[in-house]
C-alpha cells in the first residue's frame, strides 16, 4: 500500500507540473503567442482564434486523460510489480510525448499560419546582445554559492561521529537514502551554481528592468536550491538521529524523508510559478519592450541555430527553463545521451523485474549441499549447518526490515532484518501456504512455493535426512 501511495502522490504531482509548465492558457506575452512573435493585432484574426480555441480543447482533454491514467496505472502496483513498472514508464512517456506534442503541433501551425500571411512579429522586432550595466551588477544579484558551504560541513560532522558509523554499516537499507541524500547535496549545490553563473538575460531597453527581472530571477532561484539543500541535511539527519535514538530505522523514517523531499518539490514549483508571473508584471511595465524575431531557429519546437555558440539557451515556452542549442554538437550529444541513458537503465530494470516477477525460488537438496535458487540473494548451506526445521501455516509474527530485497503486494524475496530475531532470508509468495523455516547459524530461511505439495516435499527432503 505504500508504493501505492507513494506512486499515486507522485503521479498526480508529475501530471499537475506538466499542467503548469505546457498546459496552462496561453496568452500574447512579450510580442509572442505559442512561442511564435506575431503582431498584437494578429491575435484577433479569425484562424489564430480557432487555432487557441482547439488548442486549448486538445489540452484540457488530455491532461484530464492523464490525471485518470496517473492513478489508475498505480493500482497494477497491487499485481505484477514488473508489469506496473512497465506500464508506468509507458505512462510517463505518452505524458511527456504528449505534452510536447500537442503544444509543438500548435506552435508550427501558428508558426507556418504567420509565413502565409507575411506577419513580420511584434512591432519594433530587433536582437539584442547584452546590457553592459546589467553585467556589471551580475555578482550582486544571487545568493553567494558559500551558504551551502554549512550542509557540507554539518554532513562531514556527522560523518566522522563513530555511533553514526556503526549504526549505518548496521543498516543497508539506509545505504540507498543516504547515498540519494549525499547525490541531492551536489545537485542542488550544482543548481545553486548554475543559478549564480547563469548569463543575464536581456528583456528590455530600460536598464532598470533588465536588473529587475534579472535579480529577482537569480536570487529565486539561488535561494530555492539553497533551501531545499537545507531541507535535504534536516532531512537525512533526523533520520539518521532517529535511527540512533532508536536502534533501528522504520517506515516512519523513510516516510518523513519522503515528506520533506515533496515539499522541496513543492517549493520548487511554487518558486517557478512565482517567477513566471512576476517576471510578466515587471516587463509591463516597460514602455518599449524589446522583441527578438528569431522564430526561423524555433520552427520545429526546439532550438536549432549552429550560428549560436551556446548549448543551452532559454526555453521559449517557460522562459524559467533551459533547453538545448539542437543546431550545435553539445546539444546533440547532450540530448540523445541523456535519452539512451534513460532507456537503457529502464530496460535494465525492467530486466531485472520480470526476473524477479517470473522466476520460480526453489530449493535443491543434493546430498550435504543444500541451496535455494532466487533471482535475489540464492544462498547455499550445508546440512550440517543446519539448527532447526518447523513448517509454519503462515508467517511469524515479527517487524521485518528490508535490507537488500524487494517486498510488494505479492512476494517478499532478499535479505530481512527481524528486531528480536535478526538476519533473514526471505523467499515469499505472499498467500500461500506452508511456510518452511529452516534455522542457520547466521540467519533463518523462509521459503514457499506457490504450489502447497512443493514446499512440503522440500521439508520431507530435510527432515527426513535431518
Amino acid at each position: 500500500m505504500a508504493v501505492f501511495l507513494i506512486f499515486l502522490f507522485t503521479d498526480i504531482f508529475i501530471t499537475v507540473i506538466f499542467m503548469a509548465v505546457y498546459g496552462h492558457r496561453r496568452t500574447y506575452s512579450e510580442g509572442m503567442l505559442l512561442g511564435v512573435h506575431i503582431p498584437s493585432y494578429a491575435v484577433h484574426e479569425r484562424e489564430v482564434e480557432a487555432l487557441m480555441e482547439k488548442h486549448r480543447r486538445r489540452t484540457k482533454w488530455f491532461y484530464a486523460v492523464n490525471l485518470l491514467l496517473s492513478a489508475a496505472v498505480c493500482f497494477l502496483n497491487f499485481w505484477y510489480l514488473s508489469i506496473f513498472i512497465l506500464a508506468w514508464s509507458a505512462w510517463l512517456i505518452e505524458l511527456t510525448a504528449g505534452a510536447m506534442g500537442l503544444l509543438n503541433a500548435a506552435h508550427r501551425q501558428l508558426y507556418d499560419l504567420k509565413m502565409e500571411r507575411g506577419w513580420q512579429g511584434a512591432s519594433g522586432s530587433k536582437i539584442v546582445v547584452v546590457d553592459t550595466n546589467v553585467s556589471a551588477e551580475n555578482d550582486r544579484l544571487p545568493f553567494s554559492i558559500w551558504w551551502n558551504l554549512p550542509v557540507f560541513a554539518a554532513a562531514g560532522v556527522l560523518a566522522f561521529i563513530p555511533h553514526v558509523r556503526e549504526t549505518l554499516a548496521k543498516a543497508p537499507e539506509m545505504w540507498g537514502l543516504t547515498g540519494a541524500a549525499i547525490v541531492s547535496a551536489l545537485f542542488f549545490t550544482g543548481m545553486h551554481l548554475w543559478a549564480v553563473r547563469r548569463r543575464n538575460e536581456v528583456y528590455s531597453s530600460n536598464t532598470k528592468i533588465n536588473l529587475k527581472v534579472n535579480r529577482l530571477v537569480k536570487r529565486v532561484w539561488s535561494g530555492i536550491w539553497m533551501i531545499s539543500n537545507y531541507l535535504n541535511l534536516v532531512a537525512i539527519g533526523t533520520v539518521i538521529y532517529s535511527g540512533i535514538r532508536l536502534r533501528a530505522f522504520t517506515p516512519a523514517n523513510i516516510l518523513w524523508y519522503i515528506v520533506v523531499q515533496c515539499t522541496m518539490g513543492i517549493l520548487i514549483l511554487a518558486a517557478f510559478l512565482y517567477l513566471r508571473w512576476k517576471k510578466k508584471d515587471i516587463i509591463k511595465q516597460d514602455q518599449q519592450p524589446l522583441y527578438v524575431d528569431d522564430d526561423i531557429y524555433w520552427k520545429n519546437g526546439w532550438y536549432n541555430n549552429p550560428n549560436d555558440p551556446r548549448v543551452w539557451v532559454p526555453d521559449r515556452y517557460c522562459t524559467s527553463n533551459y533547453t538545448t542549442n539542437m543546431g550545435r554538437t553539445g546539444g546533440k550529444v547532450f540530448t540523445f545521451g541523456t535519452i539512451s541513458f534513460v532507456l537503457i537503465t529502464f530496460i535494465v530494470i525492467l530486466m531485472v523485474f520480470l526476473k524477479m516477477d517470473f522466476t520460480p525460488r526453489y530449493l535443491v537438496v543434493n546430498g550435504e549441499d543444500i541451496s535455494v535458487s532466487s533471482p535475489m540473494a540464492p544462498i547455499s548451506f550445508k546440512r550440517d549447518e543446519i539448527k532447526g526445521i518447523e513448517l509454519l501455516d503462515s508467517m511469524p509474527d515479527g517487524d521485518f526490515t528490508r535490507t537488500n530485497g524487494l517486498g510488494d503486494e505479492r512476494q517478499l524475496v532478499g535479505k530481512f532484518r527481524e528486531k528480536k530475531q535478526g538476519e533473514f532470508r526471505l523467499y515469499i509468495y505472499r498467500g500461500y501456504s506452508p511456510i518452511l523455516k529452516i534455522e542457520l547459524p547466521q540467519y533463518t530461511v523462509l521459503i514457499n512455493s506457490q504450489e502447497k505439495s512443493e514446499t512440503e516435499r522440500w521439508y520431507l527432503e530435510l527432515v527426513n535426512e535431518f
